[in-house]
């Protein structure tokens, strides 16, 4: 998961594929090899919430390894209704 600059949002990137992030969706972070449920949130920053207890800011300079149900992925024409 890293920060697009441009769009000011987090994304999601599998080999070549990119994804995009909404506030409330889940995934597994990876902290110290292992993976911790956590759900995504915006206030005046990005954040993740763990356990519904503990939160952290997300440095929009860092990398994080995160896994994720494929069904939760949406391509930015996912949206888009078929002609």
């Amino acid at each position: 998961m890293i920060f697009d600059v441009k769009d000011q949002k987090w994304k999601l990137w599998f080999g070549q594929q990119s994804y995009d992030t909404f506030e409330g969706m889940y995934f597994e972070i990876r902290i110290f090899n292992h993976y911790h449920r956590t759900s995504l949130g915006k206030e005046e920053g990005w954040f993740v919430t763990m356990e519904e207890d503990v939160s952290f800011d997300l440095r929009i300079f860092e990398v994080y390894k995160i896994r994720i149900i494929s069904t939760e992925l949406l391509t930015l024409f996912d949206d888009v209704p078929p002609f």
